[in-house]
């Protein structure tokens, strides 16, 4: 059954797109997720994406039956905060029913050492689309290696866009909603035939370094320049925030001076030190020995600026295609909230006005404030940021 149309809020309404509803609650619950499935599948959805916050609990025993009994592929996360307008919650959540029938395949083993990914990554690759949408447990240790696995085996032709799942306590639990139920430490790819316009830009701007990095573990660097990582980190970043940097309060200092990886073309991947763990950093992504690494500072207004530029970037993108916008799928750091604090706010609005004024009021902006991003902008293989703007603006059917 179809909402009357009084009942739909504006960014609501079905139109002739890929997106059929765009249902957001503020307040989420299982009990609540069961009622908005049930009403997009009513509504004609051959596909659901379902986004929620941690704020929340989403035990996977109530959350299981209701993911297993949908007649349509669903596909999803739990995220820090998820994003609707200019609005982030995270106790919110949002259920996508879209037109497009999505081939889901699930993925095991980001959490297991010396995973073989490619096999089942050929399930993915037997079904080429113009658009795949890749999730994350974002707290998993071996996301890069999943990541190369997934552009080896579907290649450049689509583009790509998605995030890292999870909790901003950094406590890992089951976070990726899959047709089989609620799920850690796996991967999601997921074909839609729906191309997406690209925008990638992060705002940050190098004042340390460079540092090679002598040692690392996966997602932990334990040494840059032969020295003790921690050591290199403390002696740059202290002096800065007139304190000394101790587990307990390292990422309160951290979450504003990221590492960036040095790119062959001269650009920065950056990359987030979320643990001091004794004299090693724990990030979110791997950081590959002997790369060469930056400790980066942000300014509000250049963070705020980069997201209108990655919104300007989408647009201009998909319009290149031959396809105007209608509407766009952020998926932003939740670091960045935590900088900006309150400035956050003129983050999602730059992306807003500018999508607004392409797409026409009213076009929904919609997504999460995730652990870490993913995405192909067209220049670089498929990468997993951190502290980043992502935008994905897609077409008209």
């Amino acid at each position: 059954m179809a909402f009357a149309q009084n009942d739909i809020p504006e960014l609501q309404r079905p139109c002739p797109m890929q997106v059929l509803q765009v249902h957001f609650d503020p307040l989420g619950s299982p009990a609540l997720l069961a009622q908005r499935l049930q009403e997009a599948v009513r509504a004609g959805a051959r596909s659901l994406l379902v986004l929620a916050g941690d704020g929340v609990a989403w035990p996977a025993a109530e959350v299981d039956p209701l993911l297993q009994a949908l007649p349509v592929p669903v596909f999803g996360g739990v995220f820090p905060q998820v994003l609707h307008g200019t609005t982030h919650t995270e106790t919110g959540l949002l259920v996508v029913a879209l037109r497009n029938e999505a081939v889901v395949t699930t993925v095991e083993g980001l959490d297991t050492p010396g995973t073989d990914f490619q096999a089942p990554l050929a399930a993915a690759a037997a079904h080429p689309s113009s658009m795949q949408l890749v999730l994350v447990d974002g707290l998993a240790p071996f996301i890069a290696d999943f990541i190369e696995a997934v552009f080896e085996q579907i290649g450049g032709g689509a583009s790509f866009l998605g995030g890292g799942a999870g909790s901003l306590s950094f406590e890992v639990r089951p976070c990726l909603f899959t047709p089989g139920g609620l799920r850690s430490g796996v991967g999601l790819v997921v074909g839609l035939d729906s191309p997406l316009g690209i925008g990638v830009h992060h705002g940050w701007q190098s004042i340390s370094g460079p540092f090679v990095v002598t040692g690392s573990e996966g997602n932990t660097i334990t040494s840059l320049d032969y020295r003790p990582a921690a050591e290199v980190y403390r002696e740059c970043v202290e002096p800065i925030v007139g304190e000394t940097l101790t587990p307990e309060n390292f990422f309160q200092h951290a979450k504003g001076h990221p590492f960036g990886i040095e790119r062959v073309d001269g650009s920065l991947l950056v990359r987030d030190p979320i643990v001091m763990r004794g004299e090693h950093l724990v990030c979110v992504g791997a950081v590959p020995v002997q790369r060469m690494v930056y400790i980066l500072r942000g300014q509000p207004d250049e963070l705020i600026s980069a997201a209108q530029q990655g919104t300007v970037q989408a647009v201009q993108a998909l319009q290149a295609t031959g396809r105007p916008p209608a509407g766009a799928l952020l998926v932003d750091c939740i670091s960045r909230v935590l900088f900006l604090g309150p400035r956050f706010g003129e983050e999602l609005q730059a992306a807003s006005a500018h999508l607004q004024q392409a797409a026409g009021p009213g076009a929904p902006l919609f997504g999460v404030l995730s652990l870490g991003e993913i995405a192909n902008n067209g220049t670089h293989v498929l990468d997993f940021y951190n502290k980043t703007f992502v935008l994905g603006a897609y077409g008209h059917a």
